[in-house]
């Protein structure tokens, strides 16, 4: 089983791994035309609302004890699972 320090490690990546996407993302709605422009940005904002919630459940997950983290592992991965589905199926319209 992962101890809680490499899990975390893990999530940061991940985070990280997001804000690069996001930050391609939204370069890429600037050059977007007018109309779509609107549409792009309303959709990054709820990424970056998204992938706010799952900072926050990193950062609670942080405040467990070594022994009570793992109530939280199965709900952090399935927000986790969501994010990376959302950032991809944006990605794929912004092609």
């Amino acid at each position: 089983m992962a101890t809680k320090e490499a899990y975390r490690k893990k999530l940061e990546a991940q985070l990280k791994e997001w804000d690069a996407k996001l930050a391609v993302l939204s370069a890429k709605a600037k050059k977007a035309t007018a109309d779509a422009r609107i549409n792009y940005e309303n959709e990054l904002e709820s990424l970056k609302s998204k992938r706010a919630a799952a900072y926050n459940m990193l950062e609670e997950m942080g405040e467990r004890g070594e022994n009570t983290w793992e109530d939280m592992k199965d709900g952090v991965e399935k927000v986790w699972d969501e994010m990376s589905k959302a950032i991809e199926k944006v990605a794929a319209r912004f092609k």
